[in-house]
């Protein structure tokens, strides 16, 4: 009998839990920036190409089941799958990179504001390394505990800034014209592309009947939390919103029960940011596996040490550049992150069943 890493009931949790959260801070302010009104419908597009592929995804779950890695091995061999798997590798390290900062200057910024020092934000660094020297199925386990903090969280904060959201203002729908919205779409691909964490959950569970529409609409449900994070957002600030650097403690601080009782958001706030510390650990977590591979590394603590000092050392050294390498992140790399995480996932539509191939020959 095989030894699955993840339940599909995990996944779909996984996505509730965290693919929306690392979209919270300062991406809306960037959108907003180019597309104005209309920033909700370029997540929108990014939300459903990244669908389109986990859709193609579930169907070669449900044809194969080995892992993305053999059956790149098993279809393109061992050299070309190295490379693919040092594509990924590049992929989630990179990707990484941004949110990471973000949720240091977001600390920094809006909690620690007198602290000089960078060294509060190690924890961080220690629970990815911790995280990343497990096996996958730490990521179901941590599914089933944190979506409930982070819907609490989220919820919390919607119901705080519902009332003083202005609806109309994202009207009227398409007013920035198809290439702003197309611009806003693309230069925030940095902040989408879950359909890869996907590509790599292949294998490593038991497929079972109706997965496919379970796991859509979990992620669905994580889309629409983006979409109303999205609207409300603009439609408590409208034209200046570009200027809300993170849009998290922005939303909710004019709420009439936060003048009356204090920063009572900095609950949901605490929330997001607890789910957001895992969500930021996945890539790393990925990144490490493909290292583990590409060098076939058998502790995986070697892998870990490597990329997380990588990342520690970039985040502290290149802090004074962070605005520059965000913007350089949008333009010459939105590219390579939209092939990478929902094109090169579908060539596994055109892989062969030859593990039934394999058996009839050994017969």
């Amino acid at each position: 009998m095989t030894n699955y890493q993840l339940k599909p009931r995990q996944i779909c949790l996984f996505f509730i839990s965290f693919t929306a959260v690392t979209k919270f801070f300062t991406m809306p302010s960037i959108i907003a920036k180019i597309a104005h009104e209309d920033m909700w419908i370029c997540s929108l597009i990014n939300v459903l190409l990244d669908l389109s592929t986990i859709i193609a995804l579930v169907f070669v779950c449900k044809k194969h089941k080995k892992t993305f890695i053999g059956l790149l091995e098993e279809n393109l061999g061992k050299l070309i799958t190295k490379i693919i798997i040092f594509l990924y590798f590049l992929y989630f390290l990179l990707k990484s990179f941004i949110p990471i900062n973000e949720q240091k200057s977001f600390v920094e910024l809006a909690l620690y504001i007198n602290l000089t020092t960078d060294l509060y934000f190690i924890p961080f660094f220690i629970v990815a390394f911790y995280i990343s020297t497990k096996e996958l199925r730490v990521w179901g386990r941590v599914a089933d505990v944190v979506w409930i903090i982070t819907l609490g969280g989220f919820f919390l904060l919607i119901a705080l800034s519902i009332t003083n959201t202005d609806f109309l203002a994202i009207l009227p729908i398409g007013a920035s014209g198809i290439k702003n919205i197309a611009k806003g779409s693309y230069l925030s691909a940095n902040w989408f592309g879950e359909s890869a964490y996907f590509l790599f959950f292949i294998g490593e569970f038991a497929y079972e009947k109706k997965f496919g529409l379970k796991i859509i609409l979990s992620y669905l449900a994580s889309a629409v939390m983006l979409i109303i994070f999205m609207i409300i957002f603009y439609g408590i600030f409208t034209s200046i919103a570009f200027r809300q650097s993170f849009a998290l403690t922005e939303i909710a601080k004019y709420t009439t029960v936060i003048n009356n009782i204090g920063r009572f958001d900095y609950l949901g706030i605490i929330m997001v940011l607890f789910a957001n510390i895992f969500a930021l650990s996945v890539p790393v977590f990925f990144a490490c596996r493909c290292l583990n591979y590409l060098f076939n590394l058998k502790q995986k603590w070697i892998s870990s040490l490597i990329v997380i000092a990588v990342l520690f050392v970039l985040t502290i050294a290149l802090n004074e550049f962070y605005y520059s390498l965000e913007k350089l992140f949008s333009r010459y790399l939105s590219a390579y992150f939209l092939i990478v995480a929902n094109i090169i996932p579908l060539i596994c539509l055109f892989f062969t069943k030859k593990e039934k191939k394999n058996a009839f020959e050994k017969t």
